[in-house]
C-alpha cells in the first residue's frame, strides 16, 4: 500500500475517533459490529439510524469523498468491538 495508504489510515482513523467523542462513546453495537443505535448530544436525542448520519457528518467535515465513508465506519466498529472485549 505504501505510505499514502498509511496516511489514509491515519487520517480515516482520527475521524473515526472525532465520531465517538463527538457521542461521548455512547454507541450501541452488536456482537457481530452492527451499529444498533447511538446518541447525539447535537440532537440530544437516541436514534437508531443516527450513525451513518453521524459519519457522513464528520467525514464530510474531514473533506473525504462518499466512498471513504465506509473505511471510517469499519473503523468506528473495531474500535467499538475492541473496547467491549476489554
Amino acid at each position: 500500500m505504501g505510505s499514502k495508504g498509511k496516511n489514509f489510515e491515519k487520517i480515516y482513523q482520527n475521524v473515526a475517533i472525532q465520531i465517538m467523542e463527538r457521542c461521548h462513546g455512547a454507541i450501541k453495537i452488536t456482537k457481530h459490529g452492527k451499529i444498533i443505535e447511538v446518541y447525539d448530544p447535537k440532537r440530544h436525542i437516541w436514534s437508531i439510524g443516527l450513525a451513518g448520519l453521524i459519519i457522513k457528518e464528520e467525514c464530510k467535515n474531514a473533506n473525504l469523498k462518499n466512498w471513504e465513508f465506509a473505511n471510517v465506519r469499519s473503523i468506528v466498529i473495531k474500535e467499538l468491538l475492541g473496547k467491549s472485549e476489554k
